[in-house]
């Protein structure tokens, strides 16, 4: 009798420390990586990857800290067409910040095999690795 009254204490306890497994946060980011006239824009939604990779067409950085452009890199893309990245620089308490924006005039952007159309609002880290 006492055993079985120590199983059921066992599996009473054992019972209130199960709980269900939280949901585990899932990467999002938006890339343009540049290495030498190679781009790949890359989109992380939900945990899943998609890219769309690119010729580099133009790149221009602007060292002066009167400009609101800080850089200005335009993709040329077999999906999406011409699209360009613009660097806008701003005055934070802690020092000049960058945030990189996607600008495209072009009709491809909207269509179903560009994986960017759907991202325009989205903050981009570039990660240059031309030198």
């Amino acid at each position: 009798m006492q055993q079985m009254l120590m199983t059921i204490v066992l599996l009473g306890l054992l019972g209130g420390c199960a709980q269900p497994q939280l949901e585990q946060p899932r990467a999002n980011g938006s890339y343009l990586v540049i290495e030498n006239n190679q781009a790949w824009a890359v989109l992380i939604a939900d945990g899943k990857r998609v890219q769309e990779q690119g010729t580099v067409v133009d790149v221009i950085k602007r060292l002066d800290q009167e400009s609101a452009v800080a850089a200005s890199y335009v993709i040329e893309t077999p999906h999406c067409g011409r699209v360009q990245w613009l660097s806008e620089r701003s005055d934070a308490v802690d020092g000049a910040t960058t945030l990189m924006a996607l600008h495209s005039n072009s009709q491809e952007l909207g269509q179903s095999g560009c994986v960017l159309g759907d991202d325009l609002s989205r903050i981009w880290t570039v990660l240059d690795y031309s030198g």
